[in-house]
């Protein structure tokens, strides 16, 4: 289960529970079997409709600047119903489960609502009253406003089918807590990639440009990612390179760490594979040795 407590941190009657027995019980009324939740890559990156391929930044920046909406939509991902695509619940446990509000005197009500409020206005879901609550129904994660589908992930299929698995582990290892938003930015975007194993880090402008963040978001976010071990040097690879004067450069590929590196189909999988391949992994250790106190130890002559 991970590092998310299985019995309740909180025994006393009358008092809530916490934030981690809340957010498991969220992800235990999923029954999700795979114990992970797709997310569209248009949520990140969209597509221009037409032949050729012209890419936008999806509505993923706009819940940068508050890292509560952020997990109030990825929590509401997870646990809304196939039937209609919608779940309803109290306030004070979405507010508890995302941080908004831990109150109980009826005030979580107006701050969860306000939260939903711009998640409408993004037209990433809507709602409508169920009782004395609200009836959340997630829509498509592009922020057109249709009507949610289940992503097919077919090749065969449109791009709004290309999708991303955000696992469990975000929530049970507390990586929700533990990452800024600049990790959790260039996380998403790494997720969406659906190639955690080719990942090339561009200019930092490049990336801003493609995903609509900041170029001091790319930059803070990788080295936070590094500095965790969420992201690492997969391999060195010799490309030709006619603006060399010899001809060729190196350049590196990135990989995302467990639990992050759950994307790949098997296709992707085995064609990273056979990039590993001794050679080139001699040459990134002897790179990157001088950095790595084990590596360094082991190359050092006798």
């Amino acid at each position: 289960m991970g590092d998310v407590n299985t019995e309740l941190t909180v025994l006393k009657r009358d008092m809530p529970v916490g934030q981690d027995d809340t957010i498991r019980m969220l992800l235990d009324q999923s029954k999700r079997s795979g114990r992970a939740v797709p997310i569209r890559r248009a949520f990140v990156q969209d597509a221009e409709p037409g032949l050729r391929l012209v890419t936008r930044p999806g509505p993923f920046p706009h819940l940068l600047r508050s890292p509560e909406r952020l997990e109030l939509f990825l929590l509401i991902h997870c646990v809304t119903a196939r039937a209609d695509w919608g779940v309803t619940a109290r306030s004070e446990t979405w507010g508890r489960a995302t941080g908004i509000s831990f109150a109980t005197n009826g005030t979580a009500s107006a701050a969860v609502s306000r939260h939903l409020a711009k998640l409408k206005a993004l037209k990433l879901i809507s709602t409508a009253p169920d009782g004395r609550m609200t009836r959340i129904t997630k829509l498509l994660e592009d922020g057109s406003g249709a009507p949610y589908s289940l992503p097919s992930g077919s090749d065969e299929g449109t791009r709004k089918d290309t999708y991303f698995r955000v696992p469990f582990a975000y929530w049970e290892q507390h990586y929700y807590k533990s990452l800024s938003m600049p990790a959790k930015a260039m996380l998403f975007i790494f997720m969406a990639m659906r190639n955690p194993f080719k990942i090339l880090l561009h200019k930092d402008r490049e990336f801003a440009t493609w995903y609509g963040v900041s170029p001091s978001t790319v930059s803070r976010g990788i080295t936070e990612l590094k500095a965790k071990g969420l992201l690492y040097e997969f391999v060195s690879e010799q490309f030709l390179d006619g603006s060399s004067v010899f001809g060729q450069s190196t350049r590196v590929r990135w990989a995302l760490a467990a639990p992050f590196d759950l994307n790949l189909n098997k296709k992707d999988r085995e064609a990273a594979a056979a990039t590993w391949t001794p050679e080139r992994a001699a040459g990134t250790a002897l790179r990157i040795a001088p950095g790595i106190p084990v590596l360094s130890r082991a190359l050092a002559p006798r």
